[in-house]
């Protein structure tokens, strides 16, 4: 009778989770949207558990991995008032015409004009 080794249970399916669990961690490893240096594992949890007589029990093989999660997107919003509600809203771009505090070009109190450099002949 041969005696039991991690390559033989259940005729090496151990090996195939694995295997399998191994090629997650590396296509997270080679995902851009997570993070490089983040750590990342495989497990495999082997549990026994005999029957009364001590003389058969069963084998449960678990393999599992634990990923990088995804990095999170940044971006910026702009809220503003909902012209048809009146409450606030958020937008994806600048719904106003011109930036907080400055006026139209024509009536810019807030935009001072400087002199023509002279020009030395």
């Amino acid at each position: 009778m041969k005696k039991v080794q991690l390559d033989t249970i259940q005729n090496g399916a151990v090996l195939e989770l694995f295997d399998e669990e191994l090629n997650k961690v590396l296509a997270n490893i080679e995902d851009q949207n997570t993070a490089p240096n983040q750590e990342r594992s495989v497990t495999i949890k082997v549990s026994l558990k005999p029957d009364k007589t001590r003389k058969v029990g069963e084998i449960k093989i678990q393999v599992s991995s634990s990923l990088a999660k995804i990095k999170p997107t940044e971006s910026f919003l702009f809220f503003d008032r909902d012209s048809e509600t009146g409450k606030l809203a958020a937008y994806d771009d600048d719904p106003g015409p011109e930036l907080p505090g400055l006026k139209d070009k024509d009536d810019a109190p807030n935009v001072r004009k400087f002199p023509a450099a002279a020009v030395n002949s």
